[in-house]
């Protein structure tokens, strides 16, 4: 073999041994394991460099930010790094047979560039050389192993601690969670004593407005009867005057006639009643966790109703639109229905009324009469009707009708419906008060949601209605 074949296969060796060599230790590699952007490691080399350096983690040769610490093992490049360790020992071998392994140990920087001085060497001391890199090898396997060992330990006392740490975290959360569930239950007990206290002093409110109320109206009972026994008397007085066939005096008639003025200027009065909302604490809130998104059907509105393009607005518009004359259109009543259609659960939605001096809102069956105005038969339809007159404001409920006087108009009604037990009930939101409830109903069939803005009275009611929740 040539000086230059020779000097080839020792460059082939020392190419080789940096391809299989790891980047940290400059060794062939033990155990080595490749990282995502394609480098590769021996895994103890690896895991010492990154408990070396803080956060984030890198590839220690190209400096790549690595943002899961990943790697895969590498088996067929272990498997090469023990074959070129093989290899180069067979070589060096041979080369040292045939008196050239000084120069092979040069090109590998191990010894000096005196190749006759370490070819010398190479051949004395050939089976010391032999035994000094196999307990050199060893040595650095045990050290490689005993790193690994002590990360492994390291990681087995941080995994010990944790488990005692999560063991001491279930104890706390089923404490946490047992200290919650009485805070819970007494939370409960003090908004029911709250609610019963609540309910109480409305019950007592209402009694007073009962008492106060009848009150009124047996004072004004006992007024109109004494002015009934008064009138009763004078003309009494006139007929038997009138029935005389002699007439008395100018004065006697004068008298009776002075006498009978205060009566004649007197005017029975009925007594006006006025009963205060009942007002329920946390209604709302409660009410709320049924909000149901209502939007206006056009296919049912008045041709003088104008929708908003939301279809969350109603209007009387005052001039009637070209609009074709569907069965479901409503033709004379300024009415409109709600899209959605209820057959079962439960619902709640409100309505801003503003300052109208006139409206309706309620629940009808979806099979109501569109055409004509005649009144609803009963089951048909569960409205409230909000009317103001001058000063005086009042609430109608349909089937049967009915009103009653209230201190305060309603700006915005909640309308609350539950199918399965046929219950229907209307709020005052501002206040979070009850306006009526109906009484319980079977219900047949699907209902929907119907509004009302009522005729524009003269300018004064060309306000709109409109769907909040």
């Amino acid at each position: 073999m040539s000086l230059h074949e020779k000097m080839s296969t020792a460059d082939l060796m020392e190419n080789l041994r940096e391809e299989l060599t790891c980047f940290i230790c400059l060794d062939y590699f033990t155990s080595p394991v490749t990282t995502e952007c394609g480098h590769s490691f021996c895994l103890v080399c690896l895991l010492r460099s990154w408990e070396e350096h803080s956060t984030p983690l890198s590839c220690p040769e190209c400096w790549r930010t690595l943002e899961i610490p990943h790697f895969q093992p590498n088996e067929r490049l272990g498997r090469l790094a023990g074959i070129g360790r093989q290899l180069r020992s067979q070589v060096l071998q041979s080369e040292d047979e045939q008196g050239s392994y000084g120069r092979m140990l040069a090109a590998t920087n191990v010894f000096s560039d005196d190749e006759q001085s370490i070819n010398s060497f190479s051949t004395q001391s050939h089976g010391m050389n032999r035994l000094y890199f196999s307990n050199k090898a060893e040595n650095q396997h045990k050290k490689k192993l005993q790193e690994v060992l002590n990360i492994l330990r390291k990681k087995k006392r941080e995994a010990q601690n944790i488990l005692i740490h999560e063991k001491e975290r279930v104890i706390l959360c089923k404490e946490e969670t047992k200290n919650c569930k009485q805070a819970v239950v007494s939370e409960y007990m003090k908004m029911y004593q709250f609610l019963k206290e609540e309910e109480h002093l409305q019950l007592q409110l209402l009694e007073k407005e009962e008492r106060d109320n009848l009150k009124k109206l047996r004072d004004n009972e006992i007024q109109l009867t004494q002015q009934i026994r008064s009138i009763r008397k004078m003309i009494e007085q006139i007929e038997s005057k009138c029935q005389n066939s002699i007439i008395e005096s100018f004065e006697d008639v004068r008298g009776t006639l002075e006498r009978s003025e205060p009566l004649l200027l007197q005017c029975p009065e009925a007594t006006t009643t006025e009963l205060s909302l009942c007002h329920i604490t946390g209604m709302r809130e409660m009410l709320r966790k049924f909000t149901t998104d209502i939007t206006l059907d056009p296919a049912t509105a008045n041709a003088y109703l104008v929708l908003s393009e939301d279809l969350k607005s109603v209007r009387h518009g005052g001039v009637r639109q070209q609009l074709p004359d569907n069965p479901e259109r409503f033709d004379q009543s300024a009415t409109v229905l709600g899209s959605q259609i209820f057959t079962c659960g439960r619902h709640y939605w409100e309505v801003e009324v503003g300052n109208k001096t006139e409206w309706e809102v309620g629940i009808c069956r979806n099979s109501v009469c569109r055409k004509g105005n005649l009144p609803k038969p009963p089951g048909d339809l569960f409205s409230l009707i909000g009317l103001k007159i001058g000063e005086d404001y009042s609430l109608w409920v349909s089937s049967p009708l009915k009103g009653q006087h209230v201190k305060e108009p309603v700006h915005r009604v909640g309308v609350f419906l539950d199918y399965e037990s046929g219950h229907i009930a209307f709020y005052n939101v501002t206040d979070e008060s009850l306006i009526y409830c109906f009484p319980p109903a079977s219900f047949e069939g699907a209902l929907r949601p119907i509004f009302s803005p009522c005729l524009p009275n003269e300018g004064m009611n060309t306000g709109p209605l409109t769907i909040c929740l």
